[in-house]
């Protein structure tokens, strides 16, 4: 466990839905984070920076914040303008450019970067020992085949990775309970002799326990495990999405649960944090991201990068 506070928690989350909403006023592809900060938060928490993430696209940002990245070199990123990593060549629309040890390049074929993060622990395994890797998905993911194919595959080879579930309730729009069949999503991973364990999804301290266990674990040879976080999606699944899925009543009720304002509660009680300067700071994250990501927007107006230089094929004799 590495000495990130409760308070450092707390400020993470806050950093980053500051980052995904300032997103949800700035760009109409993003697909908002709301309600979902615990999981990414708590599961990316204590990894090194030899250890391999790979998170689920709703909180890829906000764990590249987490580890050192720059809200403006990210946000330059999801425009694909040339402030970005990629000068400007590569567009992110929901997520920035993937970096060292951080897989992150999504398309509307989900899976795919399970399938990278379990590729990448088998790499792990024969070339640092006691590094582990980290991979989130969402529940509609989990139905993907390439799911199943590298949880037996990091089954078969013990190898050192964490699956986590982000499991929001809603593929789109279809509720989970209709789209996955059997009680638990993590009931599959059981099934290899996976180790696995369900937890509430809202509570970033019960997150960071049970994926700091697993981590330590695949970092002793252990093998994989898989942690199923049940949370929820207190936005749309994007930014035009009309709702007519589930009840304003749902959504009032799960906000209820708030993973950011659940913490406060317990910080403020403790006499961590001032009630006021927490929502002080709060409104500072929120200004401070906006004025981020309007200027990577505006600099969508700038001139083109130049292309990349080719290199000259040369065809097999």
């Amino acid at each position: 466990m590495t000495t990130v506070t409760e308070r450092a928690l707390w400020e993470a989350m806050v950093e980053a839905r500051a980052f995904d909403q300032a997103m949800c006023r700035h760009n109409g592809h993003w697909h908002e984070a709301r309600g979902e900060e615990a999981v990414f938060v708590g599961a990316y928490a204590d990894l090194g920076p030899g250890d391999v993430v790979a998170p689920h696209f709703r909180g890829t940002c906000a764990v590249a914040l987490q580890r050192g990245a720059s809200p403006d070199v990210l946000a330059a990123g999801v425009f694909g303008t040339g402030g970005s990593r990629s000068g400007g060549h590569w567009r992110g629309d929901i997520c920035p450019a993937p970096g060292p040890r951080s897989i992150g390049m999504f398309s509307g074929s989900l899976g795919t970067s399970v399938a990278y993060a379990t590729g990448a622990a088998l790499h792990l395994s024969r070339t640092t020992p006691g590094a582990a890797a980290v991979c989130g998905f969402g529940d509609g993911t989990a139905n993907s085949g390439i799911v199943a194919e590298s949880l037996n595959l990091a089954a078969m080879l013990a190898l050192p990775i964490v699956y986590v579930c982000q499991d929001n309730q809603y593929a789109t729009s279809l509720p989970s309970a209709v789209a996955l069949a059997g009680e638990r999503v993590s009931d599959r991973a059981r099934a290899l002799s996976i180790t696995a364990h369900d937890i509430d999804g809202n509570d970033v301290l019960a997150v960071r326990a049970a994926v700091g266990t697993a981590v330590e674990r695949a970092r002793a040879g252990g093998g994989p495990s898989f942690v199923h976080a049940l949370t929820y999606r207190m936005g749309g699944h994007y930014m035009n999405d009309p709702e007519t899925y589930r009840t304003p009543e749902e959504v009032a009720a799960w906000a209820e649960r708030d993973p950011i304002a659940r913490l406060q509660e317990v910080l403020v009680a403790r006499g961590e944090l001032d009630a006021t300067d927490a929502d002080a700071r709060i409104a500072q994250a929120h200004a401070r991201m906006d004025a981020v990501v309007a200027q990577a927007k505006a600099r969508g107006e700038d001139p083109p990068a130049p292309p990349l230089a080719r290199t000259p094929r040369t065809r097999p004799r």
